[in-house]
C-alpha cells in the first residue's frame, strides 16, 4: 500500500482553494465591468493656432484628478473613465502656452468634445483660460437623454428620485416613461440593476444626498441594456472627498393633516357610511324609492338592516338573532373607527464623507461617502398600521488601487 506525503496533500488542497478564490474573483470583476457604464469620455483635438497642423504628444490633464492623456500624431486624443461632473481640462505642450477649459461637463455614458488651439508661448508661464460652452444640439447622441446633477437637485424641494424624474417630460413619478409600465424601465445604481424580485419594480428607496449624478434615456438606448422597454435610469452615487470632510441634511416635515378633498370618509355622509346611516335609506335599502336613481348610482348598493334582522331570525340559531337597531350598532362598533391623521410627514436625508480615518493615505487614499434617509408618510385612512416608513442606509468606499 502506498502512502502520500501529507505535505503534498496540503499542498494541493492549497493550490484547489487558490484557485476557487481566483475564479470567483474573476467572476466577480467580470460581473462588474460587464454593468453598464458610470463614467463619461472626453476626446477631442490639438492643433497649433496658426498653422492649424497637429500637434504630437500634448498633454492634456483633467484637473484636481490623476487623468489625462496624450495627443497621436494627428493631434487627436481620448480620456476615459471619468467620473460625471464638471471639471477644467488643461492642455500643455513645450513652446506653447498653457491652454485651459473651465467648467468641462462630463456626463454618464457620453462624450465631451474639446478642442486646442494653442499659441506660442513668447513669455514663460503665459497661459490661456477660457469657459466651456454647452452644445444646444449633441450630434453623436441619437436616443432621447437627460442628465440631472446633485447641484439641479439640492435646488429642488423633492425627497426622492421618483418626484426629481417626475419632472421631466414623458417620466411618471412612478418611473413609468412614455406610457409604459413601471416594471418595463431598467432603474440602476452605478451601473448595477435594481428590481423587486417579487413585482420586477424598480427600488428607488435611495438617499438623495448620495446621488451626483442622474442619467435617464427615454427613447433610442444601447443594445448593452437587456430587460428593458421603455427606458433607462442610471444613478451615479458620491464619492468621499480624499482631503476633507464634507456633508449635508436635510429633514422636510409637514404638520398632521387630512389627505383628501371633500368630507372626511368618517363622515356619517360620506361614501361608505351613508348608505348604513341614512335614516331615509339604512333600514329599507337604498332601491326603496327615497333615492333618486342618480343618488343611488353614487354610493354603495345596501338591502336595509331590516333585511339583515330577517336573515339572522330566519336561522335555527336563536343566539345571533338581532333587531334591526343592534345590527347597526355592531357594524358602528366593529367596523368604524377614527383614523383621523395624528403625525406629521416627515423626510430626513443626511449624508457624510471624507478620508477614512489613520488609514486613507496607506491605502490608496481610502475614502467613504455614507448617507441615511427615512421617510415617514402617512396614509389616507388607518389600515393595518397608520402610514408607511422607510428607511435606507447606504454607504461607498473608494480606493485608488494605482495611479491612473
Amino acid at each position: 500500500m502506498k502512502f502520500s506525503n501529507p505535505s503534498n496533500i496540503n499542498s494541493n488542497i492549497f493550490n484547489v482553494i487558490r484557485k476557487q478564490y481566483l475564479i470567483s474573483l474573476f467572476y466577480f470583476f467580470l460581473a462588474d465591468i460587464s454593468n453598464a457604464g458610470i463614467t463619461g469620455k472626453i476626446s477631442g483635438r490639438v492643433i497649433d493656432a496658426n498653422t492649424k497642423k497637429p500637434l504630437l504628444a500634448s498633454n492634456i490633464i483633467v484637473q484636481g484628478t490623476t487623468i489625462g492623456s496624450f495627443t497621436d500624431k494627428n493631434g487627436y486624443f481620448v480620456i476615459i473613465n471619468i467620473p460625471p461632473g464638471m471639471y477644467d481640462v488643461k492642455c500643455s505642450m513645450i513652446g506653447y502656452k498653457d491652454y485651459i477649459i473651465q467648467d468641462v461637463r462630463v456626463e454618464i455614458d457620453q462624450t465631451t468634445d474639446l478642442n486646442f488651439s494653442m499659441n506660442i508661448e513668447i513669455i514663460a508661464g503665459e497661459q490661456i483660460t477660457v469657459d466651456a460652452k454647452k452644445k444646444v444640439i449633441k450630434k453623436d447622441i441619437a436616443a432621447t437623454h437627460m442628465s440631472i446633477t446633485s447641484k439641479t437637485i439640492e435646488e429642488l424641494p423633492l425627497g426622492s428620485i421618483e418626484d426629481v424624474l417626475g419632472l421631466y417630460a414623458g417620466i411618471t413619478n412612478q418611473l413609468g416613461v412614455r406610457g409604459g409600465d413601471p416594471s418595463q424601465t431598467l432603474f440602476m445604481v452605478d451601473g448595477t440593476s435594481l428590481k423587486e424580485e417579487r413585482n420586477n419594480l424598480p427600488i428607488t428607496a435611495l438617499p438623495l444626498s448620495a446621488v451626483k449624478e442622474i442619467s435617464a434615456q427615454t427613447g433610442g438606448f444601447n443594445a448593452e441594456y437587456n430587460n428593458v422597454r421603455s427606458g433607462v435610469v442610471n444613478v451615479v452615487t458620491k464619492e468621499g472627498n480624499p482631503h476633507h470632510y464634507s456633508g449635508s441634511i436635510s429633514i422636510k416635515q409637514s404638520p398632521p393633516s387630512p389627505k383628501h378633498f371633500g368630507i372626511s370618509p368618517y363622515d356619517k355622509n360620506s361614501f361608505w357610511l351613508r348608505p348604513y346611516l341614512d335614516s331615509d335609506v339604512c333600514w329599507t335599502g337604498t332601491d326603496n324609492g327615497q333615492w333618486d336613481e342618480y343618488t343611488q348610482r353614487q354610493f354603495p348598493r345596501f338591502e336595509g338592516w331590516n333585511s339583515v334582522s330577517d336573515d339572522f331570525i330566519v336561522d335555527n340559531n336563536h343566539e345571533n338573532d338581532l333587531t334591526p337597531s343592534a345590527a347597526q350598532k355592531i357594524y358602528l362598533w366593529e367596523h368604524r373607527k377614527k383614523g383621523f391623521i395624528q403625525k406629521p410627514d416627515q423626510n430626513i436625508d443626511f449624508g457624510f464623507g471624507g478620508p477614512v480615518p489613520l488609514m486613507s493615505k496607506h491605502l490608496g487614499n481610502l475614502r467613504f461617502f455614507m448617507s441615511y434617509r427615512y421617510v415617514q408618510d402617512m396614509y389616507l385612512m388607518q389600515l393595518s398600521r397608520d402610514g408607511l416608513y422607510n428607511k435606507s442606509f447606504l454607504i461607498k468606499t473608494t480606493s485608488d488601487i494605482s495611479k491612473r
